[in-house]
């Protein structure tokens, strides 16, 4: 009988493990995000901020990303595609502990008229994407 209670208890024990790290693995690190032609760097800025239907080719585009439970020293990948095309890929570790921001910036002269799509993720996996159009100047 004692056996029986002690395999009963690390099985379930082990499935605990199991539901809790498969959790941990689906958590969404992204809070909130906009990509616009101005950058947020306080968190009630980027919340009270509305996102753009549309930006302008030639001007500087930025992705202002609010992450929690996110560790200092994670690294994420932004990726910039405009009409299919990847112009820009930039990776950014987080500078604070738990929460904090990171702003992408896309140059000026990368930025064409057409379909702009941003990319967040980690560890190959996507967080967030988004698709914005890009008006002629």
């Amino acid at each position: 009988m004692k056996t029986i209670k002690s395999i009963t208890f690390l099985l379930v024990l082990t499935m605990f493990f199991t539901l809790a790290l498969a959790a941990c693995g689906e958590s969404d690190t992204v809070s909130y995000y906009i990509i616009s032609d101005k950058q947020y760097t306080e968190k009630a800025d980027l919340e009270n901020a509305a996102q753009p239907e549309q930006l302008t080719a030639g001007q500087d585009v930025y992705a202002s990303v609010y992450f929690i439970e996110s560790p200092k020293g994670m690294e994420y990948t932004a990726k910039w595609s405009i009409n299919g095309n990847v112009v820009k890929t930039d990776k950014q570790k987080m500078h604070t502990d738990k929460s904090g921001m990171i702003v992408f910036s896309l140059e000026g002269d990368k930025v064409i008229a057409g379909t702009l799509k941003f990319e967040i993720s980690y560890g190959g996996h996507t967080l967030a994407s988004k698709e914005l159009v890009i008006a002629e100047e």
